[in-house]
C-alpha cells in the first residue's frame, strides 16, 4: 500500500490512541496543528486517502481505525 507521510503519521497516532482520534474535517485548524503538527488541508488530504483505502472510518466526532 502506498501511503503518504501525513497519512502514515495519522495511522501511527491512531494505533497509539486505541484506534480513535477526536478530530474530523470539521475540527478547528489550531486543534489539528496542536495535536498532529500539520495543517488542516494536509490533515483532510491524509484522512481522505486513508478513508479511500478503507483503513479508517469517519464518524461525527472523530476518526476510527478499521
Amino acid at each position: 500500500r502506498n501511503i503518504e507521510p501525513n497519512a502514515e503519521k495519522i495511522l501511527h497516532i491512531l494505533e497509539d490512541s486505541d484506534g480513535y482520534l477526536a478530530l474530523t474535517d470539521k475540527s478547528n485548524p489550531d486543534q489539528i496543528k496542536d495535536q498532529l503538527e500539520m495543517s488542516k488541508k494536509n490533515f483532510k488530504k491524509a484522512i481522505g486517502s486513508l478513508y479511500r483505502q478503507r483503513l479508517i472510518t469517519i464518524e461525527t466526532d472523530g476518526i476510527r481505525l478499521v
